[in-house]
C-alpha cells in the first residue's frame, strides 16, 4: 500500500473515496529488515552498480512472492 497525496480541493464526498494505492513492484530484493525492504530492477554485470532502487517500510508491503526468473 501507498500514499497517495493531492493538493487540490475537494468536495467531502469526494474526500470520502480517496484510497492509498496499491503497487505492484517487480524488483529484485538487494535487503530486507524488520523495518524496511530495499529494492531494484536493474544492474551492472560488470560494476556493482544498481538502478531504479526503491526502499519502502515493510508495514506497506501486503505480500512478497519469488518469482523464477
Amino acid at each position: 500500500m501507498d500514499i497517495t497525496g493531492d493538493a487540490g480541493h475537494a468536495t467531502a464526498q469526494e474526500f470520502d473515496k480517496f484510497e492509498c494505492a496499491t503497487m505492484i513492484t517487480f524488483a529484485y530484493v538487494y535487503k530486507k529488515t524488520k523495518k524496511f525492504i530495499w529494492t531494484f530492477s536493474s544492474f551492472d554485470t560488470k560494476d556493482e552498480v544498481f538502478s531504479d532502487r526503491n526502499i519502502m517500510p515493510m508495514g506497506c508491503v501486503l505480500k512478497l512472492e519469488k518469482r523464477d526468473v
